[in-house]
């Protein structure tokens, strides 16, 4: 086996040795793989794969039907999908003898279903999946990347939806940047099968006035379905898929997830639920949490193409000379020696150059620790390469990133080169367009950080690593490091793909050899057990209020106070861990304690989840004791609109109230006064490049422009998008409930939705309602310009949008595509 692997990579790297496998020993190989693959043992598996792949590629079909014994081999795997990689392996059928027919015959009958009048034929793990989401079962699943679940689950969507019958669906993603990828995707899959019935996807949660469709899939982050909640208290939905599932762990935004789904499933006991996640171990958690007995728990950990393990080591600094040896668990094989021919000094010349070394003529990713550093590595790449000449494809995407971020944006730049770069706090359309390019062959390098390791799925032919990190030196945990290296390989397209650990023997970690499976431990059941002191301070009110304050600690304070006034505390303890112990009987005497100084209902608290249940009290102290001073000062709280004259105002003493009770800062430097105008152009809808162009013209540190780009996006997303976010929601709850206590109903009623508008940018209802559509925040605002009427609704802007002539619309070529694409699937 190691003499095929080795011939195959010198092949990869190109390497001309001269070296190759025999025809005889070709023949034993591929014999033996047909053999292994009716194994059960994944070992044997995966060995039959890579012997086929490589006698396949390395001999070819001119001397034997090395197509004919590949499919055997994939047919015998269950591995039907990578029937498509080869054309010749995908016609190969009527060529094979009798026996072999019948065989994959009934066995891809074993694998098919009919969805919407077509036959599919899955693979093994694909079917399994099928068969319990088809019978209703609740399920958690755990698969690599590229196991293919996501088809599985728009197929079965699919299938749901046929009947016609009403449904609600709730789609949870981790991240807004997933939003948009996920309604695209599942608005462009119902398009391409012809559904038969075709639900709305709703993305923005509908104000309580809105009346919700009877089928629909709400594709949205945790924080949106808890809004959904929030203003339809009768809403149910019958479906719940969480994807990447194990983000349950994740300090404030993890326990709100728990708490989320706990309300789902209280709205509906029978809803069927799918918790998806990649690699984890302890799956039997998610039934745990909630209290379920009947989830199913489905794991696979056999990838749909294999993957080889190089590291590289440095031979020589100065003159740029490398060794690619074969890891695998065990054993290591030199492949060969090479020449880069430049120094490999630092860590980013080691990526830089032996990236353009090894990657040239296929799609790579490049792993970089932080936006910063991809910045300079996409930027040195695309030095390297700068005889390439744009294409018409690569000049759009140019140009977009200048339209969509501004003209001095370096990734303009770097994309004519071929070489792009994906960090967190880029515009999601920039992301969405970087990654389609990818996808399609116009981009051949993408420098990317941990933003990829967020439920994006980019597959690509190679990974290039070296030292890499999570945070400030943090080094990549061995679970996301396999996460990351099984993005190697694009079914359907390949067979095999490439991750190469430069420098590997000076990582601060090994993550070969650590666990592939993580560990998932719910929240606040790690909230619980770790910070039981702090938690107990925090709801005592004795924290100190500052920057420093942990947001995991005020949302799970939030949960049990409000599980403490309903009665459900034993039950969410006992599900934590905590049943009947000191820890619990502390827990209760701190919420005891707690529940003598609020006045606030649960219900109103909740609203606000990750800011404590004391810091808004103090706010709503604050207000209902300036609301009793009369009318005209109760007015006098209710914020502005952006669109009005005196609204930096209204909003920069709204955020000093915030900034001093709830975060406890000191304004008397007046941060809160330019947060308020930057939140002000961002709601008015005003373009991020226009916003950049006047942080350059004030900036007074002589900061270089990148820099300050950078930390544009940046206080856009943290500080507008988040923080803003998070504060206005909570003074306009908080504000409301006081001002329908004191009977002013009709000031209550008047108050804007500020957090609605941080979020998308927008305050014009015709703008929010193309972004709620699915366009662009960039998209959206070029027609608000062109349109007369700022009061569509999503009904009559989307009938505004088909009677135009779309060309006449002043639209740049990927702006116009997004709008036909969206046309399309509606």
């Amino acid at each position: 086996m190691q003499l095929v692997e080795v011939a195959w990579l010198k092949r990869e790297l190109g390497v001309t040795s001269g070296e190759g496998v025999p025809l005889e020993r070709a023949q034993k190989l591929i014999r033996a793989a047909a053999i292994l693959a009716g194994s059960n043992q994944q070992v044997h598996r995966e060995t039959a794969f890579r012997v086929a792949t490589c006698v396949y590629e390395l001999i070819g079909c001119d001397e034997l039907p090395m197509d004919q014994a590949l499919r055997v081999v994939l047919s015998r795997l269950g591995n039907f999908p990578s029937f498509a990689t080869r054309s010749d392996v995908d016609a190969a059928l009527p060529h094979l003898p009798f026996s072999l027919v019948t065989e994959e015959l009934q066995t891809a009958e074993a694998h098919s279903v009919t969805v919407n009048e077509v036959r599919l034929v899955f693979t093994g793990f694909q079917h399994g999946l099928w068969s319990k989401l088809a019978a209703k079962e609740r399920i958690a699943l755990s698969a690599p990347t590229s196991a293919g679940k996501s088809f599985v689950l728009q197929n079965y969507l699919v299938s749901v939806y046929s009947d016609k019958r009403p449904l609600a669906i709730v789609y949870i993603v981790p991240t807004r940047a997933l939003i948009a990828q996920v309604a695209i995707d599942l608005g462009i899959f119902f398009q391409d099968v012809g559904a038969k019935a075709k639900p709305d996807v709703v993305v923005i949660p509908p104000d309580s006035d809105t009346p919700l469709p009877e089928s629909a899939i709400y594709v949205m982050t945790q924080e949106r379905v808890q809004l959904l909640l929030a203003s339809h208290p009768k809403f149910a939905a019958g479906i719940v898929v969480v994807d990447e599932a194990q983000s349950i762990s994740d300090g404030a935004r993890g326990v709100l997830l728990q708490w989320v789904l706990d309300d789902l499933l209280s709205r509906n006991s029978k809803a069927q639920i799918l918790f998806a996640s990649p690699n984890v171990r302890n799956l039997n958690v998610f039934a745990d949490i909630f209290g379920l007995e009947d989830v199913k728990e489905v794991s696979s950990s056999e990838p749909a193409v294999a993957q080889n393990f190089l590291t590289v080591k440095i031979l020589s600094k100065t003159k740029g000379s490398v060794s690619i040896i074969r890891t695998s668990p065990g054993t290591e094989a030199e492949v060969a020696q090479i020449e880069i021919g430049h120094p490999l000094a630092s860590r980013v010349e080691m990526l830089v150059h032996v990236a353009a070394k090894l990657g040239q003529r296929h799609a790579n990713i490049i792993y970089a620790n932080g936006a910063a550093d991809a910045e300079k590595i996409a930027m040195q790449l695309s030095d390297l390469f700068s005889d390439r000449e744009p294409t018409a494809e690569l000049t759009a995407l140019s140009d977009l990133a200048h339209e969509v971020v501004h003209p001095n944006y370096v990734l303009g730049e770097c994309i004519k080169r071929s070489v792009a770069f994906h960090y967190s706090n880029m515009p999601t359309q920039l992301r969405r367009a970087v990654e389609d390019a990818v996808a399609k062959g116009h981009v051949n390098y993408l420098v990317c950080t941990s933003t990829l390791l967020q439920g994006v799925n980019l597959p690509v032919r190679n990974i290039f690593m070296c030292k890499p990190e999570r945070g400030k030196s943090h080094p990549l945990d061995s679970t996301d490091f396999w996460n990351l290296s099984g993005r190697a390989g694009r079914l359907r397209r390949e067979f095999q793909g490439n991750i190469f650990l430069v420098d590997y023997a000076r990582w601060k970690t090994q993550p070969l050899q650590g666990p592939k499976e993580a560990i998932v431990t719910p929240a606040i059941e790690a909230t619980l057990r770790d910070s039981q002191a702090q938690l107990i301070s925090v709801m005592r009110n004795q924290a100190q209020p500052g920057r420093g304050d942990d947001p995991a600690l005020e949302t799970a304070f939030g949960r049990l106070y409000s599980d403490f006034k309903q009665g459900h505390l034993t039950a969410t303890l006992a599900r934590a861990g905590f049943g009947e112990s000191a820890a619990a009987t502390e827990f209760v005497d701190a919420l005891v304690a707690a529940d003598s100084q609020i006045t606030l209902a649960p219900e109103v608290i909740r609203l606000s989840p990750n800011i404590s249940a004391h810091k808004q009290e103090r706010l709503f102290g604050t207000l209902r004791t300036e609301i009793a001073k009369g009318r005209a000062q109760a007015a006098q709280l209710v914020p502005d609109h952006p669109r009005d004259a005196d609204a930096f105002e209204s909003y920069a003493l709204i955020l000093k109230r915030c900034y001093e009770l709830i975060l406890g800062l000191d304004t008397a430097r007046g941060l809160h006064r330019f947060h308020a105008l930057m939140a002000l152009k961002w709601m008015r809808g005003n373009p991020l490049p226009q916003i950049i162009d006047e942080q350059i013209r004030r900036d007074t540190l002589a900061k270089d422009r990148r820099t300050i780009i950078r930390d544009t996006l940046e206080l856009v997303e943290n500080q507008i998008r988040f923080q803003a976010v998070r504060l206005f929601g909570c003074y306009n709850t908080l504000l409301r409930h006081a001002l329908t206590l004191d009977h002013f109903e009709d000031l209550a009623a008047n108050i804007p939705s500020l957090p609605l508008y941080l979020e998308v940018g927008a305050s014009d209802k015709t703008m929010i309602s193309f972004i709620a559509l699915g366009l662009s925040r960039v998209t959206a605002m070029r027609l608000n310009d062109v349109s007369a009427r700022k009061d569509l609704d999503m009904a009559t802007a989307l009938q505004w949008l088909r009677s135009r002539q779309l060309e006449q619309l002043g639209l740049s070529p990927l702006l116009l595509d997004e709008l036909r694409s969206l046309l399309a699937i509606k």
